[in-house]
Protein backbone atom coordinates (compact mmCIF):
# COMPACT_ATOMS: atom_id res chain seq x y z
CA UNK A 1 0.00 0.00 0.00
CA UNK A 2 2.85 2.39 0.79
CA UNK A 3 4.47 1.64 -2.58
CA UNK A 4 1.17 2.39 -4.34
CA UNK A 5 1.05 5.71 -2.56
CA UNK A 6 4.61 6.65 -3.51
CA UNK A 7 4.06 5.72 -7.17
CA UNK A 8 0.79 7.66 -7.16
CA UNK A 9 2.39 10.77 -5.69
CA UNK A 10 5.23 10.64 -8.24
CA UNK A 11 2.79 10.31 -11.15
CA UNK A 12 0.57 13.14 -9.91
CA UNK A 13 3.43 15.56 -9.26
CA UNK A 14 5.23 14.71 -12.50
CA UNK A 15 2.08 15.01 -14.59
CA UNK A 16 1.00 18.27 -12.96
CA UNK A 17 4.44 19.78 -13.56
CA UNK A 18 4.14 19.09 -17.30
CA UNK A 19 0.59 20.48 -17.41
CA UNK A 20 1.23 23.75 -15.55
CA UNK A 21 4.39 24.48 -17.54
CA UNK A 22 2.90 23.75 -20.96
CA UNK A 23 2.46 27.44 -21.80
CA UNK A 24 5.61 28.79 -20.13
CA UNK A 25 6.94 31.77 -22.06
CA UNK A 26 3.52 32.62 -23.49
CA UNK A 27 0.96 35.19 -22.37
CA UNK A 28 -2.53 33.90 -21.52
CA UNK A 29 -5.49 36.29 -21.37
CA UNK A 30 -9.22 35.90 -20.78
CA UNK A 31 -11.83 38.33 -22.06
CA UNK A 32 -15.36 38.55 -23.48
CA UNK A 33 -16.22 39.61 -27.03
CA UNK A 34 -19.89 40.44 -27.73
CA UNK A 35 -20.89 38.14 -24.86
CA UNK A 36 -18.61 35.30 -26.02
CA UNK A 37 -15.89 34.23 -23.52
CA UNK A 38 -12.52 34.13 -25.28
CA UNK A 39 -9.16 32.72 -24.18
CA UNK A 40 -6.09 34.24 -25.85
CA UNK A 41 -2.62 32.74 -26.11
CA UNK A 42 0.10 34.92 -27.61
CA UNK A 43 3.88 35.30 -27.67
CA UNK A 44 5.57 37.79 -25.39
CA UNK A 45 6.33 41.15 -26.99
CA UNK A 46 4.50 43.92 -28.80
CA UNK A 47 4.13 42.33 -32.22
CA UNK A 48 2.65 42.83 -34.68
CA UNK A 49 1.77 39.13 -34.88
CA UNK A 50 -0.57 37.27 -37.22
CA UNK A 51 -3.81 36.15 -35.58
CA UNK A 52 -6.00 33.06 -35.77
CA UNK A 53 -9.38 32.16 -34.28
CA UNK A 54 -9.36 28.57 -32.95
CA UNK A 55 -12.89 27.13 -32.65
CA UNK A 56 -13.83 24.01 -30.65
CA UNK A 57 -16.36 21.34 -31.54
CA UNK A 58 -19.55 20.02 -29.95
CA UNK A 59 -19.02 19.09 -26.27
CA UNK A 60 -15.74 21.03 -26.34
CA UNK A 61 -14.48 24.37 -25.07
CA UNK A 62 -11.65 26.81 -25.58
CA UNK A 63 -9.58 24.82 -23.09
CA UNK A 64 -9.83 21.67 -25.22
CA UNK A 65 -8.12 23.60 -28.04
CA UNK A 66 -5.17 24.63 -25.86
CA UNK A 67 -2.72 22.26 -27.56
CA UNK A 68 -3.35 23.89 -30.93
CA UNK A 69 -3.36 27.36 -29.37
CA UNK A 70 -0.02 26.72 -27.64
CA UNK A 71 1.56 25.39 -30.86
CA UNK A 72 0.41 28.45 -32.80
CA UNK A 73 1.44 30.92 -30.08
CA UNK A 74 4.92 29.38 -29.88
CA UNK A 75 5.11 29.82 -33.65
CA UNK A 76 4.38 33.54 -33.27
CA UNK A 77 0.58 33.71 -33.65
CA UNK A 78 -2.05 35.32 -31.44
CA UNK A 79 -4.59 32.50 -30.95
CA UNK A 80 -8.10 33.56 -29.88
CA UNK A 81 -10.18 30.61 -28.66
CA UNK A 82 -13.91 31.28 -28.03
CA UNK A 83 -16.41 29.28 -25.99
CA UNK A 84 -19.42 28.88 -28.28
CA UNK A 85 -22.91 29.40 -26.83
CA UNK A 86 -23.80 26.48 -24.56
CA UNK A 87 -20.17 25.43 -24.10
CA UNK A 88 -17.46 26.09 -21.53
CA UNK A 89 -18.00 29.39 -19.74
CA UNK A 90 -20.70 30.54 -22.18
CA UNK A 91 -24.04 30.21 -20.38
CA UNK A 92 -26.21 30.99 -23.41
CA UNK A 93 -28.14 28.02 -24.84
CA UNK A 94 -26.64 26.16 -27.80
CA UNK A 95 -26.96 28.32 -30.91
CA UNK A 96 -27.57 27.63 -34.59
CA UNK A 97 -24.92 27.03 -37.25
CA UNK A 98 -25.25 30.61 -38.44
CA UNK A 99 -24.99 31.98 -34.91
CA UNK A 100 -21.73 30.08 -34.42
CA UNK A 101 -20.25 31.48 -37.62
CA UNK A 102 -21.34 34.94 -36.45
CA UNK A 103 -19.49 34.32 -33.16
CA UNK A 104 -16.38 33.34 -35.13
CA UNK A 105 -16.65 36.50 -37.25
CA UNK A 106 -17.05 38.72 -34.18
CA UNK A 107 -13.99 37.22 -32.49
CA UNK A 108 -12.01 37.45 -35.75
CA UNK A 109 -12.83 41.15 -36.10
CA UNK A 110 -11.91 41.79 -32.48
CA UNK A 111 -8.56 40.00 -32.56
CA UNK A 112 -7.63 41.60 -35.90
CA UNK A 113 -8.15 45.00 -34.29
CA UNK A 114 -5.74 44.39 -31.39
CA UNK A 115 -2.64 46.61 -31.35
CA UNK A 116 -0.36 43.54 -31.27
CA UNK A 117 -1.94 42.02 -34.41
CA UNK A 118 -1.26 42.82 -38.03
CA UNK A 119 -3.76 41.82 -40.73
CA UNK A 120 -7.01 39.87 -40.86
CA UNK A 121 -7.37 36.77 -38.70
CA UNK A 122 -7.02 33.26 -40.09
CA UNK A 123 -9.46 30.57 -38.93
CA UNK A 124 -9.11 27.04 -37.56
CA UNK A 125 -11.88 24.83 -36.22
CA UNK A 126 -12.61 21.27 -35.14
CA UNK A 127 -15.80 19.35 -36.00
CA UNK A 128 -18.72 21.70 -35.27
CA UNK A 129 -16.13 24.48 -35.07
CA UNK A 130 -14.75 23.43 -38.48
CA UNK A 131 -18.20 23.98 -39.94
CA UNK A 132 -18.40 27.38 -38.24
CA UNK A 133 -15.03 28.64 -39.49
CA UNK A 134 -15.64 27.32 -43.01
CA UNK A 135 -18.97 29.12 -43.14
CA UNK A 136 -17.41 32.31 -41.76
CA UNK A 137 -14.65 32.10 -44.38
CA UNK A 138 -17.19 31.93 -47.21
CA UNK A 139 -18.75 35.13 -45.87
CA UNK A 140 -15.49 37.09 -45.50
CA UNK A 141 -13.05 37.24 -48.42
CA UNK A 142 -10.42 38.86 -46.17
CA UNK A 143 -9.78 35.63 -44.23
CA UNK A 144 -6.24 34.68 -45.33
CA UNK A 145 -6.47 30.93 -44.60
CA UNK A 146 -8.69 28.31 -42.97
CA UNK A 147 -7.95 24.91 -41.44
CA UNK A 148 -10.93 22.56 -40.95
CA UNK A 149 -10.26 19.58 -38.65
CA UNK A 150 -12.88 16.81 -38.92
CA UNK A 151 -15.25 18.85 -41.07
CA UNK A 152 -18.73 17.33 -40.54
CA UNK A 153 -20.20 18.44 -43.88
CA UNK A 154 -18.92 19.69 -47.21
CA UNK A 155 -22.13 21.63 -47.87
CA UNK A 156 -20.45 25.01 -47.35
CA UNK A 157 -17.78 24.12 -49.90
CA UNK A 158 -20.24 24.77 -52.71
CA UNK A 159 -18.88 28.30 -52.32
CA UNK A 160 -15.18 28.92 -52.70
CA UNK A 161 -13.16 29.06 -49.47
CA UNK A 162 -9.84 30.84 -49.80
CA UNK A 163 -6.78 28.76 -48.86
CA UNK A 164 -8.70 25.96 -47.10
CA UNK A 165 -6.98 22.86 -45.69
CA UNK A 166 -9.36 20.08 -44.54
CA UNK A 167 -7.72 17.57 -42.16
CA UNK A 168 -9.42 14.31 -41.14
CA UNK A 169 -8.46 11.42 -38.88
CA UNK A 170 -7.84 8.07 -40.52
CA UNK A 171 -9.99 6.35 -37.87
CA UNK A 172 -12.95 8.71 -38.22
CA UNK A 173 -16.13 7.39 -39.74
CA UNK A 174 -18.98 9.22 -41.40
CA UNK A 175 -19.92 12.00 -41.79
CA UNK A 176 -16.32 13.23 -41.42
CA UNK A 177 -14.75 10.77 -43.86
CA UNK A 178 -17.38 11.55 -46.50
CA UNK A 179 -16.90 15.31 -46.07
CA UNK A 180 -13.14 14.85 -46.55
CA UNK A 181 -13.68 12.88 -49.79
CA UNK A 182 -16.07 15.54 -51.10
CA UNK A 183 -13.61 18.30 -50.20
CA UNK A 184 -10.86 16.49 -52.12
CA UNK A 185 -13.19 16.07 -55.13
CA UNK A 186 -13.68 19.84 -55.13
CA UNK A 187 -9.96 20.44 -55.32
CA UNK A 188 -9.01 21.14 -51.71
CA UNK A 189 -5.70 19.53 -50.59
CA UNK A 190 -7.18 17.24 -47.94
CA UNK A 191 -4.85 15.65 -45.36
CA UNK A 192 -5.51 12.38 -43.51
CA UNK A 193 -3.83 11.77 -40.14
CA UNK A 194 -3.30 7.97 -39.94
CA UNK A 195 -4.98 6.30 -36.98
CA UNK A 196 -6.40 9.54 -35.53
CA UNK A 197 -9.91 9.42 -34.06
CA UNK A 198 -12.35 12.31 -33.83
CA UNK A 199 -10.88 13.33 -30.47
CA UNK A 200 -7.22 12.30 -30.72
CA UNK A 201 -6.78 14.27 -33.94
CA UNK A 202 -6.58 17.39 -31.75
CA UNK A 203 -3.42 16.17 -30.01
CA UNK A 204 -1.46 14.52 -32.80
CA UNK A 205 1.83 16.21 -33.66
CA UNK A 206 1.15 15.82 -37.38
CA UNK A 207 -2.14 17.70 -36.98
CA UNK A 208 -0.38 20.56 -35.22
CA UNK A 209 2.47 20.65 -37.75
CA UNK A 210 0.21 20.56 -40.80
CA UNK A 211 -1.96 23.34 -39.38
CA UNK A 212 0.95 25.60 -38.44
CA UNK A 213 2.69 25.07 -41.79
CA UNK A 214 -0.47 25.81 -43.78
CA UNK A 215 -1.23 29.01 -41.89
CA UNK A 216 2.38 30.22 -41.96
CA UNK A 217 2.67 29.73 -45.71
CA UNK A 218 -0.69 31.40 -46.33
CA UNK A 219 0.50 34.66 -44.72
CA UNK A 220 4.02 34.49 -46.15
CA UNK A 221 5.88 33.34 -43.03
CA UNK A 222 8.54 30.61 -42.84
CA UNK A 223 6.93 27.37 -41.67
CA UNK A 224 7.60 26.75 -37.98
CA UNK A 225 8.43 23.45 -36.33
CA UNK A 226 5.96 22.07 -33.78
CA UNK A 227 6.98 20.19 -30.64
CA UNK A 228 4.88 17.20 -29.48
CA UNK A 229 2.02 18.01 -27.11
CA UNK A 230 2.80 16.14 -23.88
CA UNK A 231 -0.16 17.51 -21.91
CA UNK A 232 -2.52 14.59 -22.54
CA UNK A 233 0.01 11.92 -21.52
CA UNK A 234 0.61 14.07 -18.43
CA UNK A 235 -3.14 14.19 -17.74
CA UNK A 236 -3.20 10.40 -18.02
CA UNK A 237 -0.32 10.16 -15.54
CA UNK A 238 -2.17 12.38 -13.05
CA UNK A 239 -5.35 10.33 -13.34
CA UNK A 240 -3.45 7.07 -12.94
CA UNK A 241 -1.56 8.45 -9.95
CA UNK A 242 -4.75 9.70 -8.32
CA UNK A 243 -6.35 6.28 -8.86
CA UNK A 244 -3.39 4.51 -7.23
CA UNK A 245 -3.52 6.96 -4.33
CA UNK A 246 -7.22 6.24 -3.87
CA UNK A 247 -6.40 2.87 -2.28
CA UNK A 248 -4.25 4.15 0.63
CA UNK A 249 -6.40 7.30 1.00
CA UNK A 250 -9.59 5.25 1.28
CA UNK A 251 -7.97 2.99 3.89
CA UNK A 252 -7.22 6.09 5.99
CA UNK A 253 -10.72 7.57 5.60
CA UNK A 254 -12.80 4.46 6.32
CA UNK A 255 -12.72 3.51 10.00
CA UNK A 256 -15.63 1.08 10.38
CA UNK A 257 -17.78 -1.39 8.47
CA UNK A 258 -21.56 -1.42 8.76
CA UNK A 259 -22.86 -4.40 6.71
CA UNK A 260 -26.26 -2.77 6.23
CA UNK A 261 -27.48 -4.72 3.17
CA UNK A 262 -30.60 -6.82 3.69
CA UNK A 263 -32.69 -8.96 1.34
CA UNK A 264 -32.71 -12.17 -0.63
CA UNK A 265 -31.28 -13.39 -3.89
CA UNK A 266 -31.74 -11.16 -6.96
CA UNK A 267 -34.46 -11.91 -9.48
CA UNK A 268 -31.84 -12.25 -12.24
CA UNK A 269 -28.08 -12.91 -12.30
CA UNK A 270 -26.24 -9.60 -12.04
CA UNK A 271 -24.93 -9.53 -15.65
CA UNK A 272 -28.32 -10.42 -17.10
CA UNK A 273 -30.00 -7.92 -14.79
CA UNK A 274 -27.63 -5.21 -15.92
CA UNK A 275 -28.32 -5.91 -19.59
CA UNK A 276 -32.07 -5.96 -18.99
CA UNK A 277 -31.95 -2.69 -17.05
CA UNK A 278 -29.85 -0.97 -19.74
CA UNK A 279 -32.07 -2.09 -22.60
CA UNK A 280 -35.19 -1.20 -20.61
CA UNK A 281 -33.84 2.27 -19.74
CA UNK A 282 -33.11 2.90 -23.41
CA UNK A 283 -36.61 1.71 -24.33
CA UNK A 284 -38.27 3.99 -21.79
CA UNK A 285 -36.33 6.99 -23.11
CA UNK A 286 -37.25 6.10 -26.69
CA UNK A 287 -40.94 6.22 -25.70
CA UNK A 288 -40.63 9.14 -23.26
CA UNK A 289 -37.78 11.33 -24.61
CA UNK A 290 -38.96 14.25 -22.45
CA UNK A 291 -37.34 12.53 -19.45
CA UNK A 292 -33.96 13.40 -20.96
CA UNK A 293 -34.92 17.08 -20.96
CA UNK A 294 -35.19 17.35 -17.17
CA UNK A 295 -31.45 18.04 -16.99
CA UNK A 296 -30.71 21.20 -19.06
CA UNK A 297 -27.82 19.60 -20.95
CA UNK A 298 -27.76 18.11 -24.44
CA UNK A 299 -26.43 14.53 -24.35
CA UNK A 300 -25.85 15.05 -20.61
CA UNK A 301 -29.60 15.03 -20.01
CA UNK A 302 -29.94 11.71 -21.81
CA UNK A 303 -27.07 10.19 -19.83
CA UNK A 304 -28.57 11.36 -16.55
CA UNK A 305 -31.98 9.87 -17.34
CA UNK A 306 -30.48 6.64 -18.71
CA UNK A 307 -28.27 5.97 -15.68
CA UNK A 308 -30.98 6.94 -13.19
CA UNK A 309 -33.52 4.59 -14.81
CA UNK A 310 -30.99 1.77 -15.15
CA UNK A 311 -29.98 2.16 -11.50
CA UNK A 312 -33.54 2.10 -10.21
CA UNK A 313 -34.30 -1.01 -12.28
CA UNK A 314 -31.16 -2.76 -11.03
CA UNK A 315 -32.11 -1.94 -7.46
CA UNK A 316 -35.57 -3.47 -7.99
CA UNK A 317 -34.09 -6.57 -9.61
CA UNK A 318 -31.67 -7.01 -6.70
CA UNK A 319 -34.48 -7.59 -4.17
CA UNK A 320 -32.14 -6.00 -1.62
CA UNK A 321 -32.19 -2.81 0.37
CA UNK A 322 -29.84 -0.87 2.59
CA UNK A 323 -30.49 1.28 5.61
CA UNK A 324 -28.28 4.41 5.18
CA UNK A 325 -25.83 4.84 8.04
CA UNK A 326 -23.76 7.96 8.65
CA UNK A 327 -20.69 5.86 9.44
CA UNK A 328 -20.60 4.74 5.80
CA UNK A 329 -22.27 7.69 4.05
CA UNK A 330 -19.74 10.22 5.36
CA UNK A 331 -16.67 8.31 4.07
CA UNK A 332 -18.48 7.92 0.75
CA UNK A 333 -18.96 11.69 0.48
CA UNK A 334 -15.35 12.40 1.51
CA UNK A 335 -13.93 9.94 -1.00
CA UNK A 336 -16.31 11.29 -3.64
CA UNK A 337 -14.85 14.72 -2.97
CA UNK A 338 -11.33 13.33 -3.42
CA UNK A 339 -12.34 11.69 -6.71
CA UNK A 340 -14.01 14.88 -7.94
CA UNK A 341 -11.06 17.16 -7.11
CA UNK A 342 -8.49 14.84 -8.66
CA UNK A 343 -10.69 14.59 -11.76
CA UNK A 344 -11.45 18.30 -12.08
CA UNK A 345 -7.99 19.75 -11.42
CA UNK A 346 -6.14 18.29 -14.43
CA UNK A 347 -9.27 18.69 -16.54
CA UNK A 348 -9.54 22.40 -15.78
CA UNK A 349 -5.86 22.93 -16.53
CA UNK A 350 -5.65 20.91 -19.73
CA UNK A 351 -8.84 19.92 -21.53
CA UNK A 352 -12.10 21.30 -20.09
CA UNK A 353 -13.46 24.64 -18.98
CA UNK A 354 -14.74 24.04 -15.43
CA UNK A 355 -17.80 26.26 -15.21
CA UNK A 356 -20.57 25.32 -12.78
CA UNK A 357 -22.67 28.47 -12.57
CA UNK A 358 -26.23 29.04 -13.77
CA UNK A 359 -27.92 26.07 -15.50
CA UNK A 360 -24.77 23.97 -15.19
CA UNK A 361 -25.11 24.02 -11.40
CA UNK A 362 -28.62 22.56 -11.70
CA UNK A 363 -27.33 20.04 -14.20
CA UNK A 364 -24.56 19.02 -11.81
CA UNK A 365 -26.99 18.52 -8.91
CA UNK A 366 -29.36 16.36 -10.98
CA UNK A 367 -26.46 14.33 -12.38
CA UNK A 368 -25.25 13.64 -8.84
CA UNK A 369 -28.69 12.21 -8.04
CA UNK A 370 -28.55 10.09 -11.19
CA UNK A 371 -25.04 8.90 -10.32
CA UNK A 372 -26.11 7.86 -6.83
CA UNK A 373 -29.18 6.05 -8.18
CA UNK A 374 -27.12 4.13 -10.71
CA UNK A 375 -24.23 3.24 -8.41
CA UNK A 376 -26.51 2.17 -5.58
CA UNK A 377 -28.70 -0.06 -7.75
CA UNK A 378 -25.68 -1.54 -9.53
CA UNK A 379 -23.88 -2.44 -6.31
CA UNK A 380 -27.00 -3.90 -4.69
CA UNK A 381 -27.48 -6.13 -7.72
CA UNK A 382 -23.82 -7.21 -7.72
CA UNK A 383 -23.64 -7.69 -3.92
CA UNK A 384 -22.52 -11.16 -2.85
CA UNK A 385 -24.02 -13.21 0.00
CA UNK A 386 -20.73 -12.87 1.91
CA UNK A 387 -21.19 -9.07 2.05
CA UNK A 388 -18.74 -8.06 -0.69
CA UNK A 389 -18.82 -7.08 -4.33
CA UNK A 390 -16.30 -8.11 -6.98
CA UNK A 391 -14.36 -5.66 -9.11
CA UNK A 392 -14.66 -7.81 -12.24
CA UNK A 393 -18.43 -8.05 -11.95
CA UNK A 394 -18.86 -4.27 -11.86
CA UNK A 395 -16.17 -3.40 -14.40
CA UNK A 396 -17.40 -5.93 -16.97
CA UNK A 397 -20.94 -4.76 -16.29
CA UNK A 398 -20.00 -1.17 -17.06
CA UNK A 399 -18.35 -2.21 -20.29
CA UNK A 400 -21.56 -3.99 -21.22
CA UNK A 401 -23.54 -0.87 -20.39
CA UNK A 402 -21.23 1.20 -22.59
CA UNK A 403 -21.96 -1.26 -25.39
CA UNK A 404 -25.71 -0.86 -24.84
CA UNK A 405 -25.39 2.92 -25.03
CA UNK A 406 -23.41 2.67 -28.25
CA UNK A 407 -25.97 0.30 -29.75
CA UNK A 408 -28.79 2.66 -28.81
CA UNK A 409 -26.85 5.53 -30.37
CA UNK A 410 -26.08 3.60 -33.57
CA UNK A 411 -29.78 2.78 -34.00
CA UNK A 412 -30.88 6.37 -33.45
CA UNK A 413 -32.50 5.69 -30.07
CA UNK A 414 -29.85 7.73 -28.21
CA UNK A 415 -27.83 10.84 -29.15
CA UNK A 416 -25.49 10.07 -32.05
CA UNK A 417 -22.61 11.86 -30.35
CA UNK A 418 -22.30 8.94 -27.91
CA UNK A 419 -20.60 6.97 -30.70
CA UNK A 420 -17.81 9.56 -30.75
CA UNK A 421 -17.55 9.37 -26.94
CA UNK A 422 -17.18 5.57 -27.02
CA UNK A 423 -13.52 5.48 -25.99
CA UNK A 424 -14.14 7.99 -23.19
CA UNK A 425 -17.04 5.95 -21.77
CA UNK A 426 -15.07 2.70 -21.96
CA UNK A 427 -12.30 4.31 -19.89
CA UNK A 428 -14.31 6.46 -17.48
CA UNK A 429 -17.14 4.13 -16.43
CA UNK A 430 -14.89 1.25 -15.25
CA UNK A 431 -12.49 3.72 -13.60
CA UNK A 432 -15.24 5.27 -11.48
CA UNK A 433 -16.69 1.81 -10.93
CA UNK A 434 -13.40 0.70 -9.35
CA UNK A 435 -13.64 3.64 -6.93
CA UNK A 436 -17.20 2.64 -6.03
CA UNK A 437 -16.29 -1.02 -5.44
CA UNK A 438 -13.30 -0.13 -3.27
CA UNK A 439 -15.40 2.08 -1.01
CA UNK A 440 -18.26 -0.42 -0.84
CA UNK A 441 -15.91 -3.25 0.11
CA UNK A 442 -14.31 -1.21 2.90
CA UNK A 443 -17.55 0.15 4.34
CA UNK A 444 -19.91 -2.75 3.67
CA UNK A 445 -22.23 -0.18 2.09
CA UNK A 446 -23.32 0.03 -1.57
CA UNK A 447 -24.58 3.55 -0.83
CA UNK A 448 -21.08 4.66 0.19
CA UNK A 449 -19.74 3.28 -3.09
CA UNK A 450 -22.46 5.09 -5.03
CA UNK A 451 -21.67 8.38 -3.27
CA UNK A 452 -17.98 8.00 -4.13
CA UNK A 453 -18.54 7.79 -7.88
CA UNK A 454 -21.54 10.15 -8.21
CA UNK A 455 -19.78 13.54 -7.97
CA UNK A 456 -16.91 12.85 -10.41
CA UNK A 457 -19.41 11.30 -12.84
CA UNK A 458 -21.66 14.34 -12.58
CA UNK A 459 -18.76 16.74 -12.90
CA UNK A 460 -17.39 15.13 -16.06
CA UNK A 461 -20.78 15.10 -17.77
CA UNK A 462 -21.86 18.59 -16.68
CA UNK A 463 -18.73 20.42 -17.83
CA UNK A 464 -18.40 18.66 -21.18
CA UNK A 465 -21.97 18.60 -22.54
CA UNK A 466 -23.58 21.79 -23.92
CA UNK A 467 -26.48 23.66 -22.43
CA UNK A 468 -29.81 22.93 -24.07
Amino acid sequence: MRLLGLIGIALVLGGMLVIVRADDGLVRERTTVDGVPVSVLRPEGDGPFPAVVVAHGFNGSARLMDGIGIALARDGWVAAMPDFAGHGANLDPLGTDQERSDEVAAVADWVAGRPDVGGAAALLGHSMGAGAVTRAATEDSEVPATVALSLPSAAELSRDVRSLLPIVGGAEGDPFATAAVQAAERGYPTVTIPGATHITILFRTETLQRSVTWLDEAVGRPAGTVAPDWRMPAVGAVYLGAALLFWPVSALVVRSRVDAVRGGRPRLPSMLGLVVSGVAAGGVLAVLPALAEVVPLLVGGYLAAFFALAGVLQGLLSRRHERPVAASAVPGVVLGGYAAVTTALPAGLAWAQISLSGPRALGLALLVVAGVAYGWGELLLAWRPDGTVGYARVLVGRLLLSGILLALSATGLAPGFLVILALVMILVLPWLGAYAVRTARLTGSPLAGALTQALPFALLVSVTTPLA
